[in-house]
């Protein structure tokens, strides 16, 4: 009986530790405030808070919490006993910093021109490599009268394959290009005009000075992986916050 009794216990015990929360209040110039980001980074949980400024998130002891809102600076805590027990307040600093002057323009298609004599010089390197590499390949045979262009295109072609793969395989470094950017905000179903709207306080207007600020700082391209789902939000966060700095002291 005692044994059975022990694991109802466990068993209750388990079950209202999953179902802990933290709730509390956001305050930002002496004002509560509403549409603050809380995200838990240890359990991937998010909410915002309502116009009262109230919110409440599943959490532990020991979880981590980000608070972020636009133009002020991220708080990060890490959760204590008290405060799954008590409503707890957290203040929201402004920023203030300065940032480098960042030129801001209108979204453009970026579309290289093409270039006949670049072309030339990169066949003739594709060229010369793949003789080097294969110089069967350029030998007539026993009974043909010249070199098998038809070998030669195939093979080259193989091999621009070969290194087009290579440049866009996901787990290596690449910079996001401001295209990549604009579609993956029309197609994914987290980043959407909502989340630009509502989090990132981003109107229609500002939409493609926007995107042109993310471009120039140079977006590693793995943050859209799913699985760094909360690392880009945090990112974007942050570039937003930059943008409506320079652009409030572009206006000044």
């Amino acid at each position: 009986m005692p044994r059975i009794f022990s694991c109802f216990f466990i068993i209750f015990f388990g079950m209202k530790m999953h179902s802990q929360t933290t709730a509390g209040k956001v305050y930002a110039e002496d004002k509560t405030k509403e549409g603050v980001l809380i995200i838990n980074t240890t359990q991937d949980k998010m909410v915002s808070t309502d116009k009262w400024g109230n919110f409440e998130i599943a959490a532990a002891v020991g979880d981590s919490l980000i608070f972020s809102a636009s133009f002020f600076g991220t708080q990060k805590f890490r959760v204590e006993p008290y405060q799954l027990e008590e409503k707890w307040v957290v203040e929201l600093k402004e920023i203030l910093n300065q940032l480098d002057e960042v030129r801001l323009t209108s979204t453009t298609s970026k579309i290289k021109e093409f270039s006949v004599a670049e072309y030339d010089k990169n066949f003739n390197n594709w060229l010369q490599k793949d003789i080097q590499e294969n110089p069967g390949m350029y030998s007539p045979g026993p009974s043909s009268s010249g070199i098998d262009f038809i070998a030669i295109g195939k093979m080259l072609l193989k091999n621009i394959k070969k290194n087009k793969k290579e440049q866009t395989n996901p787990n290596r470094f690449r910079i996001l290009e401001l295209e990549e950017l604009i579609a993956f905000f029309k197609t994914d179903a987290f980043f959407d005009e909502n989340l630009l709207r509502n989090q990132l306080e981003i109107n229609a207007k500002e939409e493609g000075m926007f995107f042109d600020y993310c471009e120039s700082q140079q977006i590693d391209s793995r943050l859209l992986q799913e699985k760094n789902q909360m690392r880009f939000l945090d990112y974007l966060l942050k570039r937003s916050e930059e943008f409506h700095q320079l652009s409030q002291e572009t206006l000044n």
